[in-house]
C-alpha cells in the first residue's frame, strides 16, 4: 500500500512539473511574439490615442447638431 502512495506522488509532482514547463514555455513564446511586434503595438496605441481625440471632437460635433436639429423641429412644430 505504502508503494502505491508514493506512485500516486510521484505521478502528480510529475503532472505538475509537465503543466508548469508547458506554462513557462507558452508564456517565453508569448513574450517573445509580444517583443518582435513591439513596434507595431506602441504604433497601434498612438492611433489609438489620435482617433479618442477624434472621437471626442465628433462627440461634440454630434451633440451640436442634436441641439440644431431640436430647435429646427421645435420651430417646425410651431409653424403647423
Amino acid at each position: 500500500m505504502a508503494v502505491l502512495q508514493w506512485i500516486v506522488i510521484g505521478i502528480l509532482i510529475y503532472a505538475i512539473y509537465y503543466l508548469i514547463n508547458k506554462y513557462e514555455r507558452r508564456v517565453d513564446e508569448l513574450t517573445r511574439l509580444i517583443e518582435l511586434n513591439r513596434e507595431e503595438i506602441n504604433a497601434n496605441k498612438k492611433d489609438i490615442a489620435k482617433n479618442r481625440e477624434k472621437i471626442e471632437k465628433t462627440a461634440e460635433g454630434v451633440a451640436k447638431n442634436k441641439e440644431k436639429l431640436d430647435l429646427n423641429q421645435s420651430i417646425i412644430e410651431k409653424l403647423k
